[in-house]
């Protein structure tokens, strides 16, 4: 059984999609994670290891990221994991990638906010209840004065 786990990294290009032969969606990306550190004594940002990563995801799901998604993205993605590996046709020598098919897809909101497809948090949220503890007819009572609502 092929391990499930979770990535963090940036789009290195636009996802692309094509159709298999039966209509199914797939969708190819490829992510890049990058490890960076603070070196404490430049004050400088180093970029540490490098991990290239193909993903595909199919169906619905490879619809949407490719509608959803450009290069640069932050992108948060739960899947299995695998390593491909083939003989290269120039050099005779293996070759190896790591790979995933994607269950799910996200946008990490570790350093952007994102819009809502429908409307603000504010215009989503309930309108507020006029009434004095919840019940009956609206209330006279006033913070600046010193009667109590009954």
């Amino acid at each position: 059984m092929l391990p499930r786990i979770t990535i963090d990294g940036r789009l290195a290009a636009d996802p692309s999609l094509r159709f298999a032969n039966n209509g199914t969606a797939i969708a190819s990306l490829r992510v890049v994670a990058a490890d960076r550190k603070l070196n404490q004594s430049s004050g400088e940002w180093e970029d540490g290891d490098t991990l290239w990563i193909d993903v595909t995801c199919f169906k619905n799901l490879a619809e949407n990221v490719v509608e959803s998604f450009v290069k640069g993205d932050l992108v948060l993605l739960f899947g299995k994991i695998k390593t491909e590996e083939w003989t290269d046709r120039d050099s005779g020598q293996k070759r190896s990638k790591i790979a995933m098919v994607a269950d799910s897809v996200g946008a990490s909101v570790q350093f952007r906010t994102l819009p809502h497809a429908g409307a603000t948090h504010a215009a989503r949220a309930p309108a507020p209840v006029n009434q004095a503890y919840g019940g009956g007819a609206p209330s006279a009572y006033s913070p600046q004065t010193d009667e109590p609502p009954f």
